[in-house]
């Protein structure tokens, strides 16, 4: 955490209970989402226009167009949003029993929901921390999991640090704070196990979905973040450090976003998106890579290209990578012929 960010977290403490100075804490908020966003357009290198979408809960009509996968679809994609819960992984321990593990693993999400309670939209796995945003009664909040480690060592984003003048905040005391258009924001942080170290956060009239997020977490189990898919062939020193999956609009359509870079900082994002529904006027293919259609686009980004698998039904899948910074067209080929997908994507029990 910067010495801004504490100094921001502490101007909510001291007006807990009072008015917040809006433009001190706007100045600070639109510093940092500059900063979040010159580092996600370096890490994503190329991506990510489905994914905000997708993460939203956007209803997608019977005609419509499925927000981010490009394609026509057809009459019948379903409207009616479910509770989605990603796989569990038997055998791996839960954020309660290894709290430094959690944001490590980027196969593995350690925030867990009771059955019947809130929604899963999104979820975010990398770096030693975790999020997710989930959906209480129609408002959105936004669940934080991270460790001492973490918090001691580098920060957690907008986490406290255990170091710093703020390290107090984790007794559970809710802070309100005024967002753009004189919203509330209601923030929380909380130890909801030994080890273990939470923020939650929700705009609104009222602090009241904080601590219904806090009553359905479960932390004594881990769950599969990619859900059906799985990198088994990466390039030499290369590595999967980030996992991101949107459900929102699950069973209609959800996606999910690997991140894998190498010793050398190079980056590329494998995206899979399904769509519950026939797809059409999928780009003609112009490679054939293990002996399956490929569609090859040098120019998907200004500064990227796009190799994407053609013979997955229902869905897309493919690899960005950044011409410069990035790796190779055939390193691409490597990646995406080693991906599993599994076979009944609309089917999570069966991932």
């Amino acid at each position: 955490m910067t010495d801004l960010d504490e100094r921001i977290v502490l101007t909510l403490r001291e007006h807990a209970e009072g008015p917040v100075d809006g433009d001190r804490l706007l100045v600070g908020s639109v510093r940092r989402g500059r900063t979040r966003v010159r580092r996600r357009r370096v890490a994503a290198g190329c991506t990510l226009g489905v994914v905000a979408l997708l993460g939203a809960g956007v209803a997608v009509g019977p005609t419509g167009r499925l927000p981010g996968l490009g394609h026509t679809v057809t009459p019948g994609l379903a409207e009616t949003t479910v509770a989605f819960l990603p796989p569990s992984v038997d055998g791996a321990p839960g954020a309660a029993a290894r709290p430094d593990r959690i944001g490590r693993d980027p196969a593995l999400l350690h925030i867990g929901l009771t059955s019947g309670g809130p929604r899963f939209l999104e979820w975010n796995v990398g770096g030693g921390k975790e999020t997710a945003k989930i959906d209480i009664g129609g408002r959105t909040v936004t669940v934080e999991l991270t460790s001492a480690d973490v918090l001691r060592s580098t920060g957690a984003w907008n986490m406290p640090s255990l170091d710093g003048p703020a390290a107090n905040l984790y007794d559970g005391t809710v802070v309100r704070a005024v967002g753009p258009d004189n919203v509330p924001i209601w923030r929380r942080y909380w130890q909801p196990a030994p080890g273990v170290y939470a923020g939650a956060s929700v705009p609104g009239t009222d602090e009241g979905p904080l601590h219904e997020a806090a009553a359905a977490l479960r932390l004594d189990q881990a769950y599969r973040c990619a859900g059906p898919v799985r990198l088994t062939d990466l390039p030499t020193g290369a590595e999967t450090f980030a996992c991101s999956s949107f459900v929102g609009t699950f069973p209609a359509a959800y996606a999910v976003v690997l991140r894998v870079t190498d010793n050398q900082l190079r980056g590329m994002s494998v995206e899979f998106q399904y769509a519950g529904t026939a797809l059409t006027a999928k780009p003609p293919a112009n490679r054939s890579i293990g002996g399956r259609p490929a569609y090859y686009d040098p120019s998907f980004d200004p500064s990227g290209a796009r190799l994407e698998l053609l013979d997955i039904p229902q869905a897309q899948l493919f690899a960005a990578f950044n011409h410069e910074r990035s790796f190779s067209e055939a390193e691409a080929t490597t990646v995406l012929l080693g991906a599993q997908v599994a076979e009944h994507l609309d089917q999570p029990d069966t991932w």
